[in-house]
């Protein structure tokens, strides 16, 4: 049995059913992950862009002034008594409530500084046009006025101390939104009525 060869007994080899057996394994598997990985990417930007808004919406001003900030010295004695100015909604935003358990307004000079105003003697916020309610929404319109006579009892002072071409601040801060600050100076000169621009 020389020259004789012996067959080798038959292998099984891989039959191409079993290879696409084992691709379609392989393409499902991967198919569930990338969609596993794609569903966590749409989440992620829809949590970035929520969050980029709130950040937009507390970052930008809900409120702003319109006209003049007006100051009025009805005594004549060389300090102005109060300052009135007009609020309204910046475009496109949502309703403010003005009502004094969601809103603070502070009031500073070289003087005095207070932390709240806003109860009613020494600062008020009334509605010009609107509703009837302390909501200000688009296209209402509410004056703020500061009461300095007021706004000076109880800090030693008798009377106020605000006076020719002293710089005051009266910050307006919503529940929602960036704070309102209104910064002027007097003129030179005290008069019974004064546009401060």
């Amino acid at each position: 049995m020389k020259g004789h060869r012996t067959i080798p007994r038959s292998r099984k080899g891989l039959t191409g059913l079993e290879t696409a057996i084992i691709l379609i394994a392989f393409v499902i598997v991967a198919a569930a992950f990338a969609f596993t990985v794609l569903n966590m990417g749409v989440q992620t930007a829809q949590k970035s862009k929520e969050v980029m808004g709130t950040g937009l919406s507390e970052a930008s001003s809900v409120i702003e002034l319109d006209g003049a900030v007006i100051a009025y010295d009805n005594d004549d004695d060389d300090t102005p008594d109060r300052i009135v100015f007009y609020i309204k909604t910046s475009a496109g935003k949502h309703p403010v409530d003005l009502s004094q358990n969601t809103m603070a307004i502070s009031y500073t000079d070289p003087y005095i500084h207070v932390d709240n105003i806003y109860d009613g003697t020494k600062a008020k916020v009334e509605e010009v046009l609107g509703d009837g309610d302390m909501m200000l929404e688009y296209g209402e319109k509410f004056k703020v006025i500061v009461y300095l006579d007021q706004t000076y009892t109880g800090t030693g002072y008798t009377s106020p101390q605000l006076g020719a071409n002293d710089k005051f601040y009266i910050e307006v801060k919503p529940s929602v939104g960036s704070v309102l600050t209104v910064a002027r100076h007097m003129p030179p000169t005290i008069d019974p009525v004064m546009d401060l621009g």
